[in-house]
């Protein structure tokens, strides 16, 4: 592999500190005691003591290493992963110190808590060089770069950026992902190409079933229906035993039944695991923000679902049982209990390959969107999945600011993201071999080595896991054999490029919106209301406890009161000022 194809993939394992998986987060983080004027004389003091200029005079040109001149140190906070070693500890950051001539000084936050964690770092002042990996709220980021107490990039890139530069050449929609509404750039992002996190709405069908009742995979609701019904009545398990359950999905929503079977009724974006703002939203014909809930469509759409439960062909369960009770379901080691799941992974609850004795996971295949009584067809899709925000930050405590950019800018790098994500070359991966395909098509970047066992610890302290910048999971070669070829990644990418991404329609995505502080304040609250709401009664007319057709108009009212015309005007807001 040539050295500059392996650099550019470094900066991907660093930045994605947030567990992987678009733009715009709104939800803000409470506001720092300290003021824009008191971050400005913070600033202001360090450019008179020269601070600026001679953190200037250390670095090295753009694109050469070691980035500076003598040894430094920046004060890094990151995630604590369960699953990566000490920061220090791993091997990937002994090799970029001395690759870069920085020493790292971690301060690492265990995720559960981290959120209040950086916000007291940020309410109280008392800041690091650098934050990485967080997931910061565009909002935020706005905010905090607004006042000074993040530094803006815009000239770094200019001046120094080299595989940031690279990246937005390749992809125009980085640059207003990461483009706050001053019209400045204080934040970069983490860059994940996987296919599958932008088409995140999937049900998967049990093959060796349709093939015990004699049926096609379905095309349309009447299809569907039918299946369901086979499913229930003609044994597929072949146990003997009624015990299957037709349907299956659970609380979480991203196994939400609704939010999949809707689509053959109206435009129903799930909510993205990046830009929650966009749940329930589409573009609609005249360029304006719609909302699903509150249409006639969706009303059709419910009103089937719950006649499918009334015949007990969805399992009444799937609005309340949890992660737990729903794999363990999916996993009974007596039989294959579930037909069809709804499951954003179905490897996270079929299990990997060998998880299962009857290597269950091999056994379903990703349903296409189905076709409604109208025609109506829909894949929900997120184009801007790829592009998360707000995972580096330079904040107005450091001292070396162009290196802290630099060292940033150098994660992008194919060398040091596949280091960070996969480990060293022959430990975590190999060369593919020559003139090999990779799952997207194009020529395969490498080829991964077994992390079983064992190996499971060289993994853990050989690299950087999802604290990273940039993930290429679509270059991998494959090796012709059942693990590789029924492990999580090319499960997704092959059902997602084959089954799902023909349906979808990009015009009806709405786009990242970057909401300032005030707007996102503003409807904060509204939205939570809101999606209680639309949560809530999906399941109450759904399971037949609310009758729909009595209390529709009741419902669609209650949107007034909880202010969904204002959120929409914000959204509008935010969007005309982007996009028009």
């Amino acid at each position: 592999m040539k050295k500059s194809r392996i650099t550019a993939a470094a900066m991907s394992a660093v930045m994605a500190m947030s567990v992987l998986t678009g733009c715009g987060g709104t939800n803000s983080l409470a506001p720092k005691e300290t003021t824009a004027k008191a971050a400005a004389a913070t600033t202001a003091a360090g450019a008179e003591s020269g601070a600026v200029a001679s953190s200037a005079d250390i670095v090295t040109p753009a694109g050469e290493f070691p980035i500076v001149k003598e040894p430094i140190t920046l004060k890094v906070a990151a995630i604590d992963e369960t699953y990566v070693g000490a920061l220090g500890d791993v091997d990937f950051c002994k090799w970029y110190e001395e690759k870069t001539g920085i020493r790292i000084e971690w301060q690492e936050i265990p995720r559960d808590g981290y959120k209040e964690k950086l916000n007291l770092m940020l309410s109280t002042n008392n800041l690091p060089d650098i934050i990485l990996g967080m997931k910061i709220p565009t909002s935020d980021v706005a905010s905090y770069g607004e006042d000074g107490t993040f530094l803006m990039l815009d000239d770094m890139i200019e001046e120094y950026g080299v595989e940031i530069k690279k990246l937005m050449d390749e992809d125009p929609n980085i640059k207003g992902c990461i483009t706050s509404p001053d019209g400045h750039i204080y934040a970069l992002p983490l860059i994940n190409d996987c296919l599958h996190n932008q088409f995140r709405t999937r049900a998967w069908i049990n093959q060796e079933w349709l093939d015990a009742v004699g049926m096609d995979m379905p095309k349309t609701t009447a299809e569907f229906e039918a299946v369901l019904q086979a499913f229930k009545d003609k044994d597929p398990n072949g146990n003997g035993v009624a015990d299957e359950i037709a349907m299956m999905g659970n609380s979480l929503p991203k196994n939400n039944i609704v939010t999949w079977l809707m689509n053959a009724f109206i435009y129903m974006q799930a909510s993205d695991l990046q830009d929650p703002s966009t749940l329930y939203l589409y573009m609609g014909d005249d360029g304006n923000i719609e909302f699903t809930p509150n249409k006639e469509q969706y009303k059709e759409g419910l009103k089937w679902i719950n006649s499918l439960i009334e015949k007990g062909l969805i399992d009444s369960t799937s609005f309340t049982q949890d992660d737990t009770q729903f794999k363990q379901i999916i996993q009974d080691e007596s039989a294959v209990k579930v037909g069809v799941i709804r499951a954003d992974l179905i490897c996270s609850y079929a299990g990997e390959y060998n998880g299962t004795d009857d290597h269950r996971v091999s056994q379903y295949r990703v349903l296409e969107p189905l076709i409604g009584p109208e025609g109506f067809q829909y894949q929900p899709s997120y184009l801007y999945a790829s592009i998360q925000p707000g995972q580096f930050v330079i904040t107005s405590s450091c001292e070396y600011p162009e290196a802290a950019f630099r060292w940033a800018d150098g994660w992008y790098d194919e060398e040091a993201s596949m280091m960070a994500w996969y480990g060293q070359e022959g430990r975590g991966w190999v060369q593919p071999p020559e003139g090999s395909v990779a799952m997207n098509g194009g020529a395969a970047l490498y080829q991964r080595l077994p992390v079983d066992g064992s190996e499971q610890t060289i993994r853990i302290t050989n690299k950087f896991g999802n604290n990273s910048a940039r993930l290429r999971e679509s270059e991998v070669y494959l090796e012709n054999e059942p693990t590789q070829k029924y492990s999580t990644e090319p499960i997704l990418y092959f059902a997602c490029r084959e089954s799902l991404v023909p349906y979808a329609d990009t015009s009806r995505v709405v786009p990242p919106l970057m909401l300032t502080r005030e707007e996102s304040s503003e409807i904060s609250n509204i939205r939570t209301m809101i999606d209680d709401y639309v949560e809530e009664n999906q399941a109450l007319f759904c399971l037949g406890t609310r009758d729909i057709d009595k209390e529709w108009d009741a419902y669609v009212k209650e949107f007034e009161v909880l202010g969904l015309d204002k959120m929409l005007e914000v959204y509008q807001a935010a969007y005309d000022r982007q996009y028009k």
